[in-house]
């Protein structure tokens, strides 16, 4: 056996010498070790390597999900393709990323009228509560019922919008919508105690099905911004419509709200309003300040109101001819298989007419107007009706027979006629502006056509004219009558002035130059009357406004040392 050589202890011949470190020794040391423990970076499991490259040469990669394009060079390491990875549209890890992430940056709203409202980002936290107050608000703006928080279907799309929030009974969003009024009421009487308007108000009573009566109060006003607004004060039973009931009423409401400045009331004609104005004439006279003018303009009657009771005294004139097509429209609608008949006919007539047949209520003079408007349409259909409906003409002539041709005639009639005092009742029923400049043109304009059909020569709408002019006559005339706030609110607008008031008891009401120019200065003499009192009344509020300044500043402590 050969021996094997003992190893020496003598350092290799290329080996620095002891106390020396070669430079590329150290160098060679590393880089050799460098090769046995290094491992192949991970993002070669996202891009393509080359085979055998050249260190020195710069390489076009791909990337493995998007085929993306990354230059390489392998001295300058694996940055670039790292890089890429966190942007790269199809890397899992950023698919998984941007599902959680917000995408919208904005938060667009809609306003009422439609346009877009583009709100700064802003950072948001849910609130039940807050939540819970905006669906108090929709189940009153929108009129729904309670139990619509319990429908299954809104429930589901609660969950879908919004998984935290917890669904609420309708005993607690009948809670949440009291709550609601308890805060908006605190808001508008804090108003009333601070506001100096006067308050004008609109009242009406009626009796139910139940046999109950009821009263409604509603209050008008326009705020330091000259904006109008309209809140209901009071929906309540009452127990008679009589006027010293009514007025006990309207003063318990206006104490509860601590209103004080009253400008005028609206009522309708009946008797025991008079009464309730008196009433509160005297409740209201020994506070200061509570009414105008000493409260001679207070009451004020309804023209809407008027107007109905006008033209209803005209409609009894085609009494018969009205009652005969109410009666056909009434029959048309009373079942699906009749609806269907007067369908068919309307198709075999070729009439291209989009609008339904409506039925009217008999006390509403206004709805009559748009029955007759609509049923004139269909003159042919009901005239085939009675031909190919047997049951059609028998059941009618049992009542009051099939309209004829002279029904239709002056069903035309009558809604030409009726439609200037139906635009008149529209105009001066508005809510969402001011109506009391209109008041005097609206009743010129209806003097000037009633003198007119008076003077025609068609019998029927004379007939109907004299009866609606004596009607007009108990409640607009004399003129001498009106009332005077409707006066001056014509002649503060631009439009009109004091010379439209001359013009029009001229022109329409006929009057005497004499006459003119007395209520003319009678007019101005309220103007004036009227601006001095609202001069008064300023005085006084600037100056209670500098007593509570002074008061204020006198209660303020000073610490003089520090001044």
């Amino acid at each position: 056996m050969a021996e094997t050589p003992l190893q020496s202890d003598a350092p290799p011949p290329d080996a620095p010498q002891p106390g020396t470190l070669s430079v590329s020794h150290c160098q060679s040391q590393v880089s050799s070790l460098k090769r046995k423990n290094n491992k192949e970076s991970d993002i070669w499991q996202h891009f393509c390597r080359p085979d055998n490259y050249d260190p020195k040469l710069q390489y076009t990669l791909h990337c493995g999900y998007c085929d993306a394009q990354v230059k390489w060079l392998s001295a300058n390491g694996t940055s670039a393709m790292r890089n890429h990875l966190k942007i790269c549209p199809k890397f899992p890890e950023n698919i998984n990323a941007n599902s959680q992430r917000q995408k919208k940056i904005t938060s667009v709203m809609k306003s009422s009228s439609g346009a877009e409202n583009v709100n700064p980002i802003a950072l948001w936290k849910f609130s039940h509560d807050v939540c819970r107050e905006e669906l108090a608000k929709m189940i009153v703006l929108d009129e729904l019922p309670f139990k619509f928080v319990e429908n299954e279907g809104f429930r589901r799309f609660c969950s879908m919008m919004q998984p935290l929030f917890k669904p609420i009974s309708r005993v607690t969003i009948a809670k949440d919508c009291m709550g609601l009024y308890v805060a908006e009421r605190k808001k508008l009487k804090s108003m009333f105690s601070k506001s100096k308007q006067r308050i004008c108000l609109t009242t009406d009573a009626w009796t139910s099905n139940q046999n109950l009566s009821y009263m409604c109060l509603t209050s008008h006003w326009i705020d330091k911004d000259w904006n109008l607004h309209k809140k209901i004060l009071n929906f309540c039973v009452i127990s008679s419509h009589k006027g010293e009931a009514i007025g006990r009423r309207i003063e318990e409401c206006l104490v509860d709200w601590g209103i004080q400045k009253l400008c005028t009331l609206t009522v309708d004609n009946a008797t025991s309003n008079d009464t309730a104005i008196t009433y509160l004439k005297r409740k209201f006279f020994k506070r200061n300040d509570s009414f105008i003018l000493g409260g001679r303009y207070f009451q004020m009657r309804c023209c809407a109101h008027v107007l109905n009771l006008i033209v209803k005294d005209g409609l009894d004139e085609l009494d018969g001819a009205i009652n005969r097509i109410r009666a056909a429209v009434k029959y048309a609608r009373s079942s699906p298989q009749r609806a269907q008949i007067f369908k068919s006919c309307v198709e075999k007539e070729g009439i291209d007419c989009k609008r339904m047949l409506c039925l009217d209520v008999t006390t509403r003079w206004n709805s009559t107007f748009l029955m007759l408007e609509t049923a004139a349409k269909f003159e042919k259909a009901f005239d085939r009706m009675i031909d190919d409906d047997d049951k059609f003409k028998k059941e009618l002539e049992d009542v009051c027979g099939p309209p004829t041709f002279e029904d239709w005639e002056d069903c035309r009639l009558l809604t030409t006629f009726l439609q200037k005092f139906y635009d008149a009742t529209t105009k001066l029923s508005g809510t969402s502006y001011v109506t009391s400049h209109l008041y005097f043109s609206v009743v010129s304009s209806i003097e000037n056509k009633l003198n007119t059909l008076m003077c025609g020569f068609d019998p029927c709408l004379k007939a109907m004219a004299v009866k609606m002019k004596l009607k007009f006559h108990k409640y607009w005339e004399p003129v001498e009558k009106m009332n005077m706030m409707l006066l001056i609110a014509i002649v503060l607008d631009p439009r009109y002035k004091l010379t439209y008031v001359s013009w029009c008891y001229e022109k329409h009401f006929k009057l005497e130059s004499s006459t003119v120019v007395e209520l003319t200065e009678k007019i101005m003499d309220t103007l004036n009357t009227l601006y001095v009192e609202y001069q008064q009344l300023e005085s006084s509020i600037d100056l209670e406004d500098v007593a509570e300044e002074f008061q204020a500043f006198e209660e303020l402590e000073f610490d003089f040392d520090e001044v």
